[in-house]
């Protein structure tokens, strides 16, 4: 499987999702410009301990098959969420409904 651009492309809506993250209190780690096998975004809940590996996609976004093979072989070894916008995450932590 060839290895992922050097310069990914970041998704248009990744900057507000990572700031409203931050400013809800939870630990957001943009891992997408480092290359390799790692989705978009690390976020962590510091009053649960709970952690997400998340891969942010824009509305009508897919899944390239690169994503699609490391979250089958890594699912059952963490947590991955595949999700749209800032709700999706903070539901996923547990943090609304």
């Amino acid at each position: 499987m060839p290895s992922r651009p050097r310069h990914p492309k970041t998704d248009a809506n990744q900057a507000d999702v990572i700031r409203e993250l931050r400013e809800c209190g939870l630990i957001c780690h943009d891992v997408s410009s480092l290359g390799g096998d790692r989705l978009d975004l690390f976020v962590g809940d510091p009053t649960s301990y709970d952690w997400l590996q998340v891969e942010l996609k824009v509305e009508g976004g897919r899944l390239t098959p690169r994503e699609r093979a490391y979250i089958a072989q890594n699912i059952l070894r963490v947590p991955i969420l595949i999700a749209w916008d800032t709700e999706d995450i903070l539901r996923a932590l547990g943090r609304i409904e």
